[in-house]
């Protein structure tokens, strides 16, 4: 969607829609028909919406959301609504963002679901009284009613895979992935939770829980088998957390001699990287690391208390880019209290790594309800109107300054980091489209990629490099 890349091009990221199809797995045990639809895909306009519920007629319409999404979900459930008598029923972190708040906002709810769905979801479909169902919130005389938060699931291994056959891998394919090339995708997500407690970081919550590595081997081999699927994005937040489990991933693959790729799309927690994790993880095929940063300050990771030891993350990114793989390296800036100084600190960092981030990711700061950071925003001068705000802006909309980095501040921040690592650098961007060609992308992939991060069409490979 726009608001999530923007820009003008015709190339879009559509991810499989994981957490649907799990949900979907889980649903068929009680429900006779089961549909999964990504909205921005297949239903953008409200006529393509209407003419769905039209046509398929459910009982029930369950709606995934993140915060970031609120006016797709109230356009959603607007359609529903309208066209439908179906039971509107949300799920996803929008729920433990705005709690009771999201009723106010999208009215046309009768239950949302805050916890994990695999569990109440079906028991709902199965007719558990409300009043009964753990995890939920739901309007009751007027008012909206919190149940208290239902179990954990335990053992991921005992849920059904995701449903993959409810999804087109082949319109998906058409589109761009999580690591903006064209593949028959598969999205994995091997465990749930957190050992640490970033403030920046929204916590769909509880504890960290892992799938055996046994389990995560045999979702791989069951896609690759039944799907013809060899790319496989790993969407968890620290795949890394238990090194152990992770090694055993990979001997896993390399003992079946599955000709796989592994992207880690989201950030690899770098101080906790070793060099064996990275030359097994290539040995099993994987072409995609990225490590989060954000912030070369260490007075910024004590307040996030992200406590990232940057010392040894900088000799770990700086291994992996000798590999010649993919590296990306994730920061940001906007924190609050965050000086000039401090947001300079973590250019010069990069600036000591052999090569730049692959993909220029250095985002501003968002404020998303749900998340500590945001009492931390209070404390040191941001208002109300500024958070709310900020959650509701596009990833590439310009920043509008903070207490103690000003607007011009930050505008010249970006353009620094462009300047020396990014998309105004075109030695770095022709070191970056080599990596990408050793790793297999084509012409097609790397003209659509720089297309979407630049907002503009780029006609051939030449032009991107300046040729």
């Amino acid at each position: 969607m726009p608001k999530w890349v923007g820009g003008p091009v015709p190339h879009e990221v559509h991810v499989l829609p994981v957490g649907l199809m799990y949900v979907a797995a889980a649903a068929r045990a009680a429900a006779r028909d089961v549909r999964v639809v990504e909205s921005s895909l297949d239903c953008p306009t409200d006529d393509s919406f209407a003419r769905l519920l039209d046509e398929f007629r459910p009982d029930v319409v369950g709606i995934r959301s993140i915060a970031f999404f609120t006016e797709e979900l109230q356009r959603l459930a607007r359609l529903t609504r309208a066209h439908t008598d179906a039971a509107l029923v949300v799920g996803g972190p929008i729920v433990k963002a705005w709690r009771a708040g999201l009723f106010e906002r999208v009215p046309e709810i009768d239950v949302a679901v805050k916890g994990e769905g695999e569990v109440v979801f079906p028991d709902l479909l199965r007719g558990l009284e409300i009043a009964a169902a753990p995890g939920v919130l739901y309007r009751d005389d007027g008012g909206v009613v919190e149940n208290p938060d239902g179990p954990e699931v335990a053992d991921l291994d005992a849920l059904p895979l995701p449903a993959y056959d409810l999804v087109d891998l082949d319109r998906y394919r058409g589109q761009l992935s999580y690591a903006y090339n064209h593949r028959r995708q598969g999205v994995l997500v091997t465990g749930r939770g957190c050992v640490y407690s970033c403030s920046f970081c929204f916590r769909p919550g509880g504890s960290m829980r892992l799938r055996s590595a046994a389990g995560v081997f045999r979702e791989i081999a069951f896609l690759h088998e039944r799907h013809g699927i060899s790319d496989f994005y790993i969407v968890d937040d620290i795949f890394n957390v238990h090194l152990k489990r992770a090694l055993e991933v990979f001997e896993r693959v390399l003992a079946a001699n599955l000709d796989v790729r592994l992207y880690f799309v989201n950030g690899l927690r770098a101080d906790i990287v070793t060099e064996e994790f990275v030359d097994r993880a290539i040995a099993a095929g994987a072409v995609w690391f990225t490590y989060a940063v954000e912030s070369a300050s260490e007075d910024i990771q004590r307040k996030t208390r992200k406590n990232l030891n940057l010392e040894k993350a900088k000799r770990i990114i700086a291994y992996t880019q000798r590999q010649g793989v993919v590296v990306n390296i994730s920061t940001m800036y906007g924190f609050p209290g965050e000086t000039p100084e401090q947001a300079r600190q973590t250019l010069d960092w990069l600036g000591e790594l052999p090569r730049a981030s692959v993909l220029p990711y250095h985002f501003c700061l968002r404020f998303f309800p749900g998340c500590d950071i945001r009492e931390q925003a209070l404390a040191v001068g941001f208002t109300p109107e500024q958070l709310d705000a900020s959650a509701e802006c596009c990833y590439h909309d310009m920043p509008t300054g903070t207490p103690t980095l000003s607007r011009a501040d930050m505008t010249a921040i970006v353009l620094q980091y462009h300047q020396r690592f990014g998309l105004r650098n075109l030695d770095r961007v022709r070191d970056a489209v080599r990596t990408l060609e050793t790793i297999g992308y084509t012409e097609e992939d790397i003209l659509h990629l720089y297309s979407v991060l630049n907002r503009r069409q780029i006609g051939s490979v030449a032009e991107l490099v300046g040729a």
